[in-house]
């Protein structure tokens, strides 16, 4: 049992501690009698203060259930007929704290209401005390014995709910967690779900377009560095972009995540926006994306073409981080599920070019760009800052190598030079 502070010998006679007692025991007499007027006095202060309560039922019921009992068993403790440490935490007090955890409403929520709850006490016992004693040694030592019981008695609680809350908040996050993945894996797979309920989980709408991304760190960081970047990389990505409403974001493992940003009814993604972001990211993340889908078949496509240009970055070994879209791969993205089917291919397309040296890349970035640019001598020159006969002169090193004009097998070269580009020497030869 909480003690209160040893008085100094002879500071209060015993017939003041008698006093003291006797209005402790008026006040709580009173407070019996007037338990449910008082109760919900409290409750429509808790409402008015903490913003979190006053528009959830669930959370009002489990107030109003409690409030009655927790101020009973207070007045308990002031008459001293129960012992503080024999008091635990009502049935609906710990749901609430346990309500507050599902719906991940503060911890501060909680232990506000609990300060406002002693705060309240204390308040409507002085008041009462104000109008039974006369004598300032006893009102001091009445106002002091009370202070200190419901103070002790909260902060017992208020201790044992605040253990609640954080066990059932990161219970439910997992379990939480494991459902959202679990529904978010059914949509992927193509089997039926209820629409509406999977949106109410997932707290994302799936009638509109959607931007599929999946993000990876390093995995030499440690798991709560590389979390923390990928959701924020993913919501940084989602404001740069101008998204209608925070992204859908799922962690993989400790290093890997895939998002979904909304676009509402934006078929498109601002392609100046989308360069500038290329240009400035900086994040410790690399991340693909994939093209503006609609609905939830668009919400699946849109995610396995992320995944696909996640395949060819890391089959690329690409070292550090960037963004890359699976618009600018084209075709690549289907080639890299066999990349030693993928390898001989270019080998044989490419045949003296698909060499990994400088010279054979340099002939390759030539010959690239020329296809890019429809086959213009003048554009190919501008693009790669060469003069137009420095261009002439190396398609003709580049058929005489190749033992074929480039124009008559255009659409094997681009697309083996689009292989060696993003894939580099995973798929060129080494010699």
């Amino acid at each position: 049992m909480a003690k209160l502070p040893d008085p100094v010998e002879g500071s209060r006679p015993d017939h003041a501690d008698s006093q003291v007692r006797e209005i402790v025991s008026a006040i709580t007499a009173v407070a019996d009698a007037r338990l449910s007027e008082i109760a919900g006095a409290i409750v429509a202060r808790l409402i008015t203060e903490i913003e979190y309560f006053a528009a959830d039922q669930p959370i009002l019921d489990q107030l109003n259930a409690g409030a009655a009992h927790n101020f009973a068993i207070t007045m308990e403790i002031l008459r001293h007929d129960i012992e503080i440490e024999q008091v635990g935490p009502s049935g609906p007090a710990t749901e609430l704290a346990r309500l507050l955890a599902q719906r991940d409403i503060p911890i501060t929520a909680l232990e506000h209401a609990y300060r406002l709850y002693q705060d309240s006490v204390v308040r409507w016992c002085l008041q009462e005390l104000a109008l039974r004693s006369e004598s300032a040694t006893v009102t001091a030592g009445a106002a002091l014995e009370i202070t200190t019981l419901v103070s002790a008695h909260v902060n017992l609680i208020a201790q044992q709910l605040l253990s609640t809350y954080e066990f059932e908040r990161d219970a439910w996050r997992s379990r939480r967690s494991a459902s959202r993945s679990a529904r978010i894996n059914d949509i992927l797979a193509n089997r039926p779900v209820e629409v509406e309920p999977t949106e109410k989980l997932l707290g994302y709408h799936f009638g509109q377009f959607h931007l599929g991304i999946i993000a990876w760190s390093d995995r030499t960081q440690s798991p709560e560095v590389g979390l923390a970047h990928l959701e924020s990389a993913a919501t940084a990505l989602a404001c740069q972009l101008g998204t209608c409403a925070p992204p859908l974001f799922e962690a993989r493992d400790e290093h890997m995540a895939r998002a979904w940003l909304p676009l509402g009814n934006s078929e498109t993604v601002d392609s100046e926006r989308l360069s500038a972001v290329k240009r400035r990211w900086d994040s410790p993340v690399i991340v693909a994306i994939g093209q503006p889908r609609d609905g939830v078949e668009g919400f699946v496509r849109t995610h396995n073409e992320a995944d696909l240009a996640r395949i060819v970055v890391q089959a690329s070994e690409s070292s550090g981080p960037g963004i890359v879209c699976a618009s600018d791969l084209g075709a690549v993205t289907l080639m890299c599920n066999d990349l030693s089917t993928t390898r001989a291919w270019v080998a044989d397309i490419l045949g003296p070019l698909g060499v990994d040296d400088t010279a054979a890349a340099q002939l390759r970035a030539t010959l690239r760009e020329f296809l890019r640019t429809g086959g213009s001598y003048a554009a190919t020159a501008d693009a790669l800052h060469m003069h137009k006969n420095s261009v002439v002169y190396r398609l003709k090193k580049i058929e005489d190598q190749l033992g074929y004009p480039v124009r008559d097998h255009r659409l094997d070269l681009e697309n083996a030079l689009e292989l060696a580009f993003w894939l580099g020497a995973a798929v060129l030869r080494q010699e």
